[in-house]
């Protein structure tokens, strides 16, 4: 699909591909007690991997990079290098549809801002399976964090993301998965807009002058932009949660 091309060139040039910050990385990695001192970790639709640096600084561990776009492994391993711990990453370039690690095999599996595209229920059954005994699961996943949002909010979760719910309604799924929910924290509006919005406001200015001709580039960075907008203006509405969970062992 001729879209994808510049949906994926507009997020490459982003230092995240959603929202996030090290702030709440480092909190989440926090909250994990007893985890081995070099943890086997799994980062699954790690992009560019802001947060899979960050986990190599404070974690010790190795971790599997898995991203299904080459070039954001690419940009992944050369930002590692930079910061000194490109020997603790290895990059994977799989879908995480189509996983074909053993069961058992992770202390720590993380995703920020990637999970719901295999589900959030599924994503979280699938997780478990691969944790090991009282292994840890990290993910943020978007809720409306107050009731009846906006009618054009609601509008465009219906066509982007149809199973966004409440926390409550994320909890209770975290429970049918058999996780235990250690924590959960709502990520600061900082983190939707310094490392994600702003910046991709920014390239989206570059890159309308790039394609000016283009009505297919131009539609895909007309839709961002509304999203950014859309953002603004009702992100008392919605968030993104972070759901710190542990494999349930009884």
């Amino acid at each position: 699909m001729e879209a994808m091309k510049y949906f994926y060139e507009l997020f490459s040039m982003l230092p995240r591909q959603g929202p996030g910050d090290n702030e709440s990385t480092q909190k989440a990695f926090g909250l994990m007690v007893g985890i081995p001192p070099n943890p086997y970790i799994l980062d699954i639709g790690c992009g560019v991997g802001m947060q899979t640096i960050e986990l190599a600084r404070i974690s010790n561990g190795t971790i599997i990079a898995l991203d299904n776009h080459q070039p954001f492994l690419d940009k992944l391993m050369e930002k590692a290098k930079k910061a000194g711990v490109a020997e603790k990453i290895i990059p994977k370039n799989q879908s995480m549809l189509e996983m074909d690690f053993e069961n058992n095999t992770f202390d720590i599996i993380w995703s920020e801002g990637a999970l719901y595209f295999m589900g959030f229920a599924n994503g979280l059954m699938k997780c478990n399976q691969l944790l090991k005994k009282r292994g840890y699961l990290a993910v943020t996943e978007i809720v409306y964090l107050l009731p009846n949002p906006p009618i054009p909010l609601q509008q465009f979760f219906e066509k982007e993301y149809p199973d966004i719910g409440d926390i409550q309604s994320k909890t209770d799924l975290i429970n049918i998965a058999n996780l235990n929910l250690i924590s959960n924290f709502t990520l600061p509006k900082s983190s939707w807009l310094e490392n994600f919005y702003s910046p991709m406001e920014e390239a989206i200015k570059i890159l309308k002058k790039k394609y000016n001709s283009n009505e297919a580039a131009l539609q895909v960075f007309e839709d961002s932009q509304k999203e950014i907008n859309l953002y603004k203006k009702y992100s008392d509405y919605f968030g993104y949660e972070f759901f710190i969970m542990q494999k349930n062992t009884e």
